[in-house]
């Protein structure tokens, strides 16, 4: 069984670990643009992908790359939309793809301005206040607006992933009061502004209150024996899984009204006490690994014998979930290139 992961980020070092499992079966392929990536060191044959290419050309590698290299299946994670809208070529050369075939909704999710509309229908009690701007001057006023109501204001790419565009104004970054506190993702409205007159507005930007509570990721998965639901609560490295009715309650409603029936990650984030969805990746999340060592419950290994055709068994722990960290470590890579 050869599996192919396409330009992943460095946590599928641990999803590969997890979707191997104990099979001497499986033969994981790994192609990135960069040949340090961490996850190539769990393949055992690594690729160089293309860089500078259209969604269109990207697909025609993935298709000949398939079959060329006799992929059983394909876990994308780049351009994987355009990847899910191109499946049938995909099952011409006999690769199940690890993607949803509801390819419509994948393209919502991939714009947060337009997975904002479809639960405002919805569920419009989780959605929060949006303006998208799409010139300067359309961000210097959404600023104003959302400023007068609410604390701070955050910003982001509206198709964005790993959060790399997110900012948020704080007026205080550049006062004394910040000499000794790390200004992370913290910007000054005066600098925000000066980036975005520079900006093209190719990609529109998303404006919000930034929601100041706790975050939750859940990772999740539909199965013949029910949905998987994994609440995630994020404090810095620290997370915990915990069954919480209520958000249990609302990530199903959210499952029920996507119908993806991959592994998929909800994003929620509270203001207070109240839960708003931040987005939804459709795909395994960069902490899925955090969740499953919690639980016990292996996503990646149940969502690959679904694809195949077999439904492993699961079930939820019973009695205190351990709390789990994100540790780093080194990693040898091999000779600098």
């Amino acid at each position: 069984m050869r599996i192919w992961f396409n330009h992943w980020f460095s946590t599928a070092y641990h999803l590969i670990g997890l979707m191997r499992g104990e099979s001497a079966e499986y033969e994981f392929i790994g192609s990135a643009t960069n040949s340090n990536m961490a996850y190539l060191k769990a393949c055992n044959e690594r690729y160089t992908e293309p860089e500078n290419v259209s969604e269109s050309e990207y697909v025609d590698f993935c298709v000949e790359f398939c079959r060329v290299h006799k992929i059983d299946v394909f876990v994308p994670r780049r351009n994987l939309v355009a990847v899910a809208e191109n499946i049938e070529r995909f099952d011409g050369t006999g690769t199940k793809v690890l993607v949803s075939r509801n390819s419509k909704m994948l393209r919502t999710l991939d714009s947060k301005t337009k997975t904002y509309e479809f639960f405002s229908k919805k569920i419009p009690e989780i959605v929060p206040k949006t303006l998208t701007a799409h010139s300067a001057a359309e961000f210097e006023d959404a600023y104003s607006e959302l400023k007068s109501n609410c604390g701070r204001v955050c910003y982001k790419l509206e198709t964005d992933e790993g959060a790399r565009s997110f900012r948020v104004i704080d007026e205080n970054v550049d006062k004394l009061s910040a000499l000794l506190n790390a200004p992370g993702m913290k910007v000054s409205y005066e600098t925000a502004v000066k980036i975005m007159r520079q900006y093209d507005f190719e990609t529109p930007v998303l404006l919000m209150p930034y929601l100041s509570g706790g975050e939750i990721s859940s990772d999740c998965l539909r199965t013949a024996r029910g949905d998987i639901i994994l609440p995630r609560f994020k404090n810095g490295r620290y997370s915990n899984v915990k069954f919480d009715g209520e958000i249990m309650k609302l990530c199903q409603r959210i499952l029920d009204e996507i119908k993806l029936e991959t592994p998929l990650n909800i994003q929620l984030k509270f203001e207070n006490g109240r839960p708003y969805l931040l987005e939804i990746n459709p795909r395994m999340s960069g902490g899925l690994q955090l969740s499953c060592a919690s639980t016990g419950i292996n996503i990646p290994q149940i969502a690959l014998n679904r694809l195949l055709g077999n439904e492993l068994p699961w079930e939820y722990p019973k009695g205190n979930i351990p709390t789990v960290v994100n540790l780093e470590t080194p990693l040898v890579l091999g000779e600098h290139q």
